[in-house]
C-alpha cells in the first residue's frame, strides 16, 4: 500500500512540475503581450516582418488546399509568382502540427490564430525542457523548483522572444529536448527506435532547423559518449566510444532516409532557388563579429528593431542571469568526468567560432549567409547553457571566496565594457513608457514598493528579531529601500538594462557563494521571472506591428473582389495583377493566380526573368509593378484590380480599414484592360479581352533569344521581334527634354555620366528630369540598379506629387512614367539626402504602343484555348498558324512538367531564360501539360527502404529480448 501511495505521489509531483513548466511561460507571455497590446489584448498583430509578409499567406494556402481537397497547390502553385514548385514552401513553412489551428480558423481571424499558435509554442518549450530534466537529470529528486524555473528560462531565451516573427523555426525547439533524451538513452545502450522517429519527425516539421539539430547532435554525441573512455583499458574504451558514435551516425541516416520522400524533391527545388545564388557555397576566411560584443547579448533587452536585419548581427542566446552565471562553473563540478569537460569545452569553442568566423557560421546555414536574422543556431547555445547550468546548480556545493571575488570583478568589468560601446539595443535609461507610468501612478507605485519591502522586513523580523535595536534597523532599512527604489524609478534609472543585469549577476554569485540555494529559492524564482519578463518586453516592444483589424478588413474586402473575378472565369486560364497589395504573397493568401511572391524557395530563373524585363525580381521575391503591354500579354494578365482614391479624412473616419498605398505608377491600364467587370466603393476591376492564356504558338526564333543583364529595352524588343518576324524598335531610348540641378554639381565632364556631389549638406540635393512627350505613347524612366543604395535617403516626386514605385531593382528597371500626355510637361524629381550621387545608366524609354498592339493581336489567334486546368494539369486546344513551330508558355521551366500534343509527349525546352516551350506543327491540336515533382519517386523508394530498415531493427531487438 505504501508503495502505491509513493508511486502516486511521484506521479502527482511529476505532473505538477510539468504543468508548472508549461503554464509559467504561457502566463508570462500573456502578461507581456497584454502590456504591449498584442491581439487579442489590443490591435497589434504579432505578424511582424516575415510572419505577415510570408508565412501567414502560406498558412492560408494550406488551409485552402485542405478544405477544398485540391492538394495540387502543395505540389505546384500559380499563386507563387507566375508559377513554382511548392516542395520548398511545404517543407519550410507548412508542416507544423500547430498549423491545424489556421486550417480551422476563418481567414479574417488569422491574427488570433497567429497569437494562439505562437503562445502555445512557448508552453511547449517549457514542457519539453522540463521533461528532459526529469527524465535524464533526476529533476524530481532535489531542488524541484529549478525544473520549472530553468524550463521557463529556455522557453523565454533570447532567440525565442526576439525572433518571434519567425514561428516556423519554433517547432524543432520543443523537439530538441525529446531528441536529446532519446540520444542519451541510445548512447547508454537502449533501443534506437525513439531516437530515429523523433529525429525523422523533426526533419519533417522543419528541415532547415532540423539540419542545425543534426550538427548539434554530432557535437553532443562526441561530448556525451566521452564517458565511455574512462576505464584503464583505453584501447577497448576507445573502440566502444567509436562504436557509439558510428551507431548514432547510422541511426541518424535512417531518420534522414525516412524523410527522403520530402528531402529529395526539396534538394532539387533548393538547387534551383537558394542553392543557385551566386557565391552561395563560398567560404571566405573572414572574421565577422568581435567576440567581446557577445557580452552585450547577455544584457536584459539585448534586442531591438535595428539588430536583426543588417548582417552580420549578433546572436541572440540570452538565458537570464541565473543560468548564464551558473553555466560558467560547470568545469568546477567534481562529479563530471574530465572527458566530458573537455567535450563541453570543445562544443563551446565550436559555437564561438560559429559566431565570429564566417565559414563556420555558413556551415550552420547550409552554405549561405542568412538574409537577416543572423546566427539562427543561437537557440542551441541557450539550450546548452541552461542544461549545463542545471547540472551546476544541482551539484556545485559552494563558490569559494576567491571565485566569488574574481567572478564579481569580471561581471563589473563586463558591464563596464558594454557601457563604453554603442549598441542600438542598449539604452541609457529605462523605457520612457515605464517612467511615465511610474510618474502617473506614483502613489500606487510607492505603496506597492513599500508593501514588498514590508513583507521582507516582516519575514526578517519573525526570523531574526532579538531586540528593539534590530527591529529599528529592519524598519529603517525598509523605509530607506522604499525611498531609494522609488527615487530611482521616478528618475528612470532603476530599470536601466546594465544596472539591472549587474545586480542580478552579483545576486546569483552571492547565492552560489553562500552555498544555500534552497534558502534563496523564492528570491531567485521571482528575480528570474521578472528578468525574463522584462527582457521579453524590451525585445518585442520596439518592433513595428501591423494592425489586426486592418488585416481582417484587407482579407475580407479584397477576397470578395478576387472571388467574384474567379467565379466568372469558367475554365479559362488567367492571372490577376493589382496596383496595390497587402504583401507580395497576397496571391497565396487569397488563393488567386497572381504574379508576385516572397519565398526562400522561389526559383532563381523566375527572379532573373522579371529583372531582365525591367521589373522587380530580387531577394527571394517578385513584384509585378513595372508591367508593359508585352509582359501583360506574355504572362496572361487578364484582370487588373485597382484601388480607388481615398482621402486622409476617409482614413481618420475608418481607422479599422486598410487603405492601401499604390505600388506602381502605371497610367496605361485602361487603354488595354477595356472591360470593367467589377466595381464597389473601394475597388474596380478591368478585363483585358486580348490577353493570352497560358501560351501561344509562334516561330522558333523565340527559343534562341538570350535575355541580357540590365537591358530591359533590348530584351523586350527581341521578344516582340521574334513574335512578329520583323526587326523593329518597339521600345526606344531617348534623352530628357532637360535636366535641372539644385544644390548638386556634376563631378564629370562627360555628358553621358550622371554623377553628382551635394553642395550644401544641410539641404537635399535635387535632380529634376523634365519631359515633354511628342506622342501619346507610354514613357518609362530607365532606373539603374545603383539607385537602391539611396532608397533610405531618397524622395521621388512626379509633378510635385508622390511617385509610387519600389526601389529594390537588381538590374535596370522600367518605371512607368506617363501615358497619353502628349505636349504636357512631366517632371520626375529626385531629392537626395546624401553627399554623393551616381545615377549612371538612367534614361528615358518610349514604347510604340500601336506597333506593339499589332504584334500582340496578330498572335492572339494562335492562343491556347484552355478548357480545364489545375495547378498540376492544364488542358486545351490550339490553332497553330503556318510558320509557327513552337508553343511559348508563361510557365516557368521545371523538368517536372511534361507536354503532350494530341496525346503524344513532346520535349520541353527552356526559352526566354526561364519559360517552358515545346514544338508543334501547323493546324489544330489538343494540348496537355502535366506536372510531377522532381525526385518524388526516388525519395519514396528511399523512404520505404529506410522504413523497412527500421522494421528490421525492431524485429532484431524484439528477438534479442525473447
Amino acid at each position: 500500500m505504501k508503495d502505491k501511495i509513493f508511486f502516486f505521489k511521484k506521479i502527482n509531483k511529476k505532473s505538477s512540475i510539468l504543468l508548472a513548466s508549461f503554464l509559467s511561460p504561457l502566463i508570462i507571455v500573456a502578461y507581456i503581450w497584454a502590456i504591449i497590446g498584442f491581439y487579442p489584448f489590443g490591435d497589434k498583430s504579432i505578424m511582424a516582418v516575415d510572419f505577415g509578409q510570408q508565412y501567414i499567406s502560406f498558412f492560408a494556402l494550406l488551409k485552402n488546399a485542405v478544405l477544398s481537397g485540391d492538394f495540387s497547390s502543395l505540389q505546384y502553385s500559380f499563386t507563387k509568382s507566375i508559377g513554382g514548385e511548392m516542395t520548398g514552401v511545404v517543407a519550410y513553412y507548412l508542416l507544423s502540427p500547430l498549423n491545424l489551428i489556421y486550417i480551422i480558423t476563418p481567414l479574417s481571424h488569422f491574427p488570433l490564430a497567429a497569437s494562439l499558435t505562437v503562445w502555445l509554442r512557448y508552453g511547449l518549450f517549457g514542457l519539453s525542457f522540463a521533461y528532459l530534466l526529469i527524465k535524464r537529470y533526476k529533476g524530481l529528486e532535489k531542488d524541484i523548483w529549478l525544473v520549472p524555473t530553468l524550463s521557463t528560462a529556455y522557453a523565454l531565451s533570447g532567440m525565442m522572444v526576439s525572433y518571434q516573427m519567425n514561428p516556423i523555426f519554433f517547432d524543432n525547439m520543443y523537439m530538441l529536448p525529446l531528441i536529446i533524451i532519446a540520444l542519451e538513452e541510445l548512447i547508454d545502450g537502449k533501443k534506437p527506435i525513439k531516437y530515429i522517429l523523433f529525429l525523422a519527425i523533426s526533419i519533417f516539421m522543419q528541415f532547415y532547423i532540423a539540419y542545425m539539430i543534426c550538427i548539434f547532435i554530432a557535437l553532443y554525441t562526441l561530448y556525451f559518449a566521452s564517458t565511455k573512455i574512462i576505464t584503464k583499458d583505453k584501447k577497448i574504451n576507445l573502440r566502444e566510444y567509436i562504436r557509439s558514435v558510428l551507431q548514432v551516425l547510422g541511426y541518424s541516416l535512417i531518420s534522414v532516409g525516412i524523410s527522403a520522400i520530402l528531402l529529395v524533391p526539396l534538394a532539387i527545388n533548393l538547387s534551383q532557388s537558394k542553392g543557385s545564388i551566386q557565391n552561395s557555397f563560398s567560404f571566405p576566411l573572414a572574421f565577422q563579429v568581435n567576440p567581446l560584443d557577445l557580452i552585450a547579448k547577455m544584457m536584459i533587452g539585448g534586442f531591438d528593431t535595428m539588430s536583426w536585419a543588417a548582417g552580420p548581427s549578433l546572436p541572440n542566446f540570452y538565458v537570464g542571469g541565473l543560468a548564464f552565471i551558473a553555466a560558467f562553473f560547470f568545469f568546477q563540478l567534481k562529479e563530471v568526468p574530465k572527458n566530458r569537460k573537455i567535450g563541453m569545452a570543445g562544443i563551446l569553442l565550436f559555437f564561438l567560432l560559429s559566431i565570429v568566423y564566417e565559414p563556420v557560421s555558413k556551415l550552420w546555414h547550409m552554405g549561405q549567409n542568412p538574409a537577416g536574422f543572423f546566427h539562427r543556431f543561437s537557440w542551441l547555445i541557450s539550450f546548452l547553457l541552461i542544461l549545463v547550468a542545471y547540472q551546476v546548480l544541482r551539484g556545485l556545493p559552494k563558490l569559494s571566496k576567491k571565485s566569488f571575488i574574481i567572478s564579481s570583478l569580471v561581471a563589473v568589468l563586463s558591464i563596464f565594457y558594454v557601457s563604453t560601446q554603442d549598441y542600438t539595443f542598449i539604452s541609457n535609461t529605462q523605457p520612457a513608457a515605464l517612467t511615465n507610468f511610474v510618474k502617473k501612478y506614483a502613489v500606487l507605485v510607492v505603496l506597492a514598493i513599500f508593501s514588498v519591502y514590508g513583507i521582507v522586513a516582516w519575514k526578517l523580523f519573525r526570523k531574526f528579531f532579538a531586540n528593539r535595536k534590530q527591529l529599528l534597523i529592519i524598519v529603517s532599512g525598509a523605509i530607506i529601500s522604499t525611498a531609494l527604489t522609488s527615487y530611482l524609478l521616478l528618475k528612470g534609472i532603476l530599470l536601466h538594462q546594465l544596472l539591472l543585469t549587474l545586480c542580478i549577476w552579483l545576486l546569483v554569485l552571492f547565492v552560489l557563494h553562500m552555498g544555500q540555494l534552497s534558502k534563496f529559492k523564492w528570491l531567485l524564482v521571482v528575480v528570474t521571472i521578472f528578468e525574463l519578463s522584462y527582457n521579453m518586453f524590451l525585445s518585442q516592444v520596439t518592433l513595428a506591428y501591423p494592425s489586426a483589424s486592418k488585416f481582417a478588413d484587407a482579407t475580407i474586402s479584397v477576397k470578395r473582389v478576387m472571388d467574384t473575378i474567379q467565379d466568372g472565369t469558367d475554365n479559362e486560364f488567367y492571372r490577376i495583377a493589382t496596383n496595390f497589395n497587402y504583401s507580395k504573397t497576397t496571391p497565396s493568401l487569397l488563393n488567386y493566380p497572381g504574379l508576385s511572391t516572397f519565398s526562400s524557395s522561389l526559383e532563381r530563373s523566375t527572379l532573373n526573368h522579371f529583372a531582365y524585363l525591367g521589373d522587380i525580381g530580387v531577394n527571394a521575391a517578385t513584384n509585378y509593378i513595372n508591367g508593359t503591354q508585352l509582359t501583360d500579354a506574355l504572362y496572361g494578365v487578364s484582370y487588373y484590380v485597382m484601388r480607388k482614391p481615398f482621402t486622409s479624412e476617409d482614413m481618420k473616419a475608418n481607422p479599422e480599414k486598410m487603405y492601401f498605398a499604390l505600388n506602381t505608377s502605371r497610367q496605361d491600364i485602361q487603354d488595354y484592360f477595356t472591360e470593367k467587370v467589377y466595381e464597389d466603393d473601394r475597388y474596380v476591376v478591368y478585363h483585358n479581352p486580348n490577353a493570352y492564356s497560358i501560351g501561344f504558338s509562334t516561330n522558333d526564333s523565340i527559343q534562341d533569344i538570350e535575355l541580357k543583364l540590365s537591358q530591359p529595352v533590348t530584351n523586350q524588343n527581341a521578344i516582340l521581334s521574334a513574335m512578329s518576324g520583323t526587326d523593329k524598335k518597339y521600345f526606344e531610348q531617348f534623352g530628357f527634354s532637360s535636366i535641372e540641378l539644385d544644390n548638386l554639381e556634376k563631378t564629370t565632364d562627360d555628358s553621358s555620366k550622371y554623377q553628382y556631389k551635394r553642395i550644401d549638406n544641410s539641404k537635399p540635393g535635387i535632380i529634376k528630369f523634365n519631359l515633354i512627350p511628342k506622342s501619346s505613347f507610354t514613357y518609362y524612366f530607365l532606373a539603374p540598379p545603383a539607385i537602391r543604395e539611396y532608397r533610405e535617403k531618397l524622395t521621388i516626386l512626379r509633378n510635385g506629387n508622390g511617385f509610387p514605385t519600389q526601389i529594390t531593382n537588381s538590374q535596370k528597371s522600367l518605371w512607368p512614367l506617363t501615358h497619353n500626355s502628349e505636349g504636357k510637361t512631366i517632371t520626375l524629381e529626385f531629392r537626395f539626402d546624401t553627399d554623393d550621387v551616381n545615377l549612371d545608366g538612367v534614361g528615358l524609354v518610349r514604347a510604340n504602343n500601336n506597333e506593339i498592339t499589332k504584334v500582340l493581336q496578330a498572335n492572339l489567334s494562335n492562343n491556347i484555348e484552355v478548357t480545364k486546368w489545375s495547378n498540376t494539369n492544364i488542358q486545351g486546344t490550339i490553332q497553330a498558324a503556318e510558320g509557327h513551330e513552337i508553343v511559348q508558355t508563361s510557365i516557368p521551366y521545371n523538368s517536372g512538367w511534361s507536354a503532350f500534343v494530341d496525346g503524344k509527349e513532346v520535349a520541353i525546352k527552356k526559352s526566354l531564360g526561364s519559360m517552358i516551350s515545346f514544338p508543334i506543327t501547323p493546324g489544330e491540336h489538343e494540348i496537355e501539360l502535366r506536372y510531377q515533382p522532381n525526385g518524388m519517386l526516388l525519395g519514396t523508394v528511399i523512404s520505404l527502404l529506410s522504413l523497412f530498415s527500421l522494421y528490421y531493427i525492431q524485429i532484431r531487438i524484439k528477438n534479442k529480448s525473447l
